[in-house]
């Protein structure tokens, strides 16, 4: 099974945290406010418990002025990462 090309990738609630939020002084609030969604919405995906959809990686990249690939590219770099990761583990076991 070959290693994913990204070592590691940021999770998409870090990027979005540390990247975006924190150096706009926004909240998680206001940028719920401003997805239309509610601030549980926001703290899931933050947090590491909610993946990025299609709908909201638009939503996003109307909010921060960029594209919805940057959104959907985090997020599908996390997830082989973390299927290699399941994957390498299962095989261990056995």
């Amino acid at each position: 099974m070959r290693k994913p090309q990204i070592p590691d990738p940021t999770p998409v609630g870090e990027m979005l945290e540390e990247e975006f939020l924190k150096p706009l002084a926004m909240t998680q609030s206001e940028l719920a406010r401003k997805l239309g969604c509610s601030p549980r919405v926001v703290n899931e995906i933050c947090r590491g418990r909610r993946g990025v959809s299609a709908t909201m990686a638009l939503k996003l990249s109307q909010v921060f002025k960029n594209s919805p690939e940057f959104w959907m590219n985090l997020q599908q770099a996390s997830d082989l990462w973390e299927a290699w990761l399941r994957l390498k583990d299962t095989k261990k076991a056995v």
